[in-house]
């Protein structure tokens, strides 16, 4: 997910440059060089600055809902050909040459990237205060906020996105830049929201260095990598897993390198790997619908008189925060 975050931050920082000069090209290249910059800011920040991340993740979410309010206002106010309801709520435009089915299949993906770093908070437990209650708080609180403000955002857009055809194909690159300037009619103004999210995407690299930082660093100190004694190192003046922050940025800009040589395979690697969250979390996850229902298999089992002792559920003493029974709770 962090290559992502990079190529998308490195995607609306050239495509605001080729809307401000048109005369300028963006090349793939162009966009992974910047991609690496960006991953390296967020290892900077997260070896020399681990005192900062608290503050910068509290300032950014009052960012990101600023940005969020200024954005819709903007776009709804300033756009004077929206599309009417039909278009947003009842039209299926389907251009891509799959059935109709296998087209919103398709566009499940999108849906389906925005739920992969929920759990992001579980990964920094080890370093949270009150971790049993604040922890849930920061995934629960993420849901909550990011649906209620992804779908008014996506609503706004749909209404202000002009044609189809040519903001896919805007010289940007990015077609909601394409959008934001069609309902400014500014170059600054679309320039202006671009870099709200620019400003986010940013923030983002920091904490998504930092959560899979820590989670190399969980799989070493298990002896689950290989080299596992150097990446489960801390550092003892900064108390930060600094070779697991720099495997983590190096992984992330291997990923952003097949971006050089091709899009559709730098694609289809994010594609696999959404999808293998979103499936492993369902399987694995304690209040996932499979979770529960083998444990209750296995609870089963342990009850008649030839079960293993190893087949008898753990229990486990429930938290603070939790879903009772349905949750795989005891």
């Amino acid at each position: 997910m962090g290559a992502t975050n990079n190529q998308i931050g490195a995607n609306f920082i050239l495509g605001q440059a080729n809307l401000s000069f048109p005369s300028y090209t963006v090349e793939r290249w162009h966009s992974v060089l910047l991609a690496y910059l960006i991953a390296l800011l967020g290892t900077a920040v997260n070896i020399y600055g681990p005192h900062l991340l608290d503050r910068i993740s509290r300032g950014v979410l009052i960012w990101n809902i600023l940005s969020f309010v200024v954005v819709v206002i903007v776009i709804l106010a300033s756009n004077n050909h929206k599309q009417p309801a039909s278009f947003v709520f009842h039209d299926f435009q389907n251009f891509t040459g799959f059935s109709t089915g296998f087209a919103a299949i398709l566009g499940l993906l999108q849906s389906s990237f925005g739920m992969c770093c929920y759990d992001a908070p579980a990964h920094m437990t080890e370093e949270l205060k009150n971790a049993t209650k604040e922890a849930p708080r920061a995934i629960i609180m993420s849901v909550y906020i990011g649906a209620v403000t992804g779908f008014v955002f996506l609503i706004a857009i749909c209404f202000c996105i002009g044609d189809i055809t040519k903001t896919a194909q805007s010289t940007t690159g990015v077609p909601l830049i394409q959008i934001f300037y069609d309902s400014t009619q500014s170059v600054v103004g679309a320039c202006f929201l671009s870099s709200l999210i620019v400003v986010i995407v940013l923030v983002c690299a920091n904490a998504l260095i930092a959560e899979g930082s820590r989670s190399l660093y969980a799989f070493a100190r298990d002896h689950g990598l290989p080299f596992s004694k150097v990446f489960a190192k801390v550092e003892p003046k900064r108390q930060v897993p600094v070779y697991a922050i720099l495997l983590a940025c190096g992984v992330q800009m291997a990923l952003n390198s097949i971006y050089f040589g091709t899009v559709t395979g730098f694609n289809t690697v994010i594609s696999i790997a959404t999808e293998g969250f979103c499936e492993t979390n369902f399987i694995l996850h304690p209040d996932s619908l499979t979770y529960t229902i083998c444990r209750s298999f296995v609870r089963h089992a342990s009850a008649r008189p030839y079960s293993s002792s190893l087949h008898r559920p753990r229990q486990s003493p429930a938290g603070p925060l939790h879903v009772g029974e349905m949750g795989g709770g005891s």
